[in-house]
């Protein structure tokens, strides 16, 4: 007894057939609240595992499409720019025993058997802003959420792995590429952009150390002091001065901590 309906095993048999055996792309897509880095992941529907965006490549797309059409797919994140972090192709990568538990619900056969095999994938990242924190998923997910990067390691299969992947590739990148400005607010606070670099660096940040150098850097603009009440002295605002924070990625002192 199947459950799944006549047309959609009919879809899937049809999207698996247009799309390049053994070739997929997965997406870890950051988000950082204020408080943590994220990451957004999905749930496929009669499926109990979670895992990132992920899907096969059709025979008449470019990956960099297929990469942006699945995200869509999968979260309705539209609109990101997607970087390559690394391809993953060891001879042992598939999961047959992760996948065989659609057996049991009907799934038949040969497509059971199409997806189980070893695949290549192709790992994507991007960033979103705080104040894009809406996800959509598509009609054969059951949820898709934010979880926190350090919730990752439960993820399905080895998505632990490309998750860690991306983190380091995001850490290594923090020097050398615009990535504040997709993280944070126009305005914040120099103890915001503190909890910013702690989360993706994985590490504390010495206070008086960070305030120092980003002070020093002359990267950001000063606002004004915030209007909220506070019981103790209101924080500083800021914003970044753009021309100064892309000249300071190109220079040989890095804002390092």
């Amino acid at each position: 007894m199947t459950q799944f309906t006549a047309e959609t095993l009919e879809f899937i048999r049809e999207e698996l057939n247009s799309c390049i055996p053994q070739l997929s792309i997965n997406c870890v897509i950051f988000r950082f609240d204020g408080e943590a880095l994220q990451v957004a992941v999905v749930q496929q529907v009669h499926a109990d595992m979670w895992t990132i965006p992920g899907s096969f490549v059709r025979q008449t797309e470019d990956i960099d499409l297929a990469a942006k059409r699945i995200l869509f797919e999968q979260t309705q994140l539209d609109n990101l720019l997607l970087s390559q972090f690394g391809t993953f192709g060891a001879a042992q990568r598939e999961f047959a025993q992760e996948i065989s538990r659609f057996s049991t619900l009907g799934f038949p056969e040969e497509l059971v058997k199409w997806i189980s095999k070893r695949f290549v994938t192709i790992g994507y990242y991007s960033i979103v802003g705080q104040e894009q924190i809406g996800l959509e998923t598509g009609p054969f997910f059951k949820e898709v959420k934010w979880i926190n990067v350090l919730e990752s390691d439960h993820l399905a299969m080895d998505h632990p792995q490309l998750v860690s992947e991306a983190l380091l590739t995001l850490r290594s990148e923090l020097q050398s590429r615009p990535l504040i400005t997709n993280f944070m607010p126009d305005i914040f606070t120099i103890p915001e952009l503190q909890k910013l670099y702690e989360a993706i660096l994985g590490r504390p940040v010495d206070r008086g150390n960070f305030r120092q150098r980003v002070l020093k850097s002359k990267i950001l603009i000063k606002i004004g002091q915030s209007k909220e009440k506070t019981g103790s002295r209101p924080p500083i605002l800021y914003k970044l001065d753009e021309k100064k924070y892309l000249d300071s990625l190109t220079q040989d002192v890095k804002l390092g901590f």
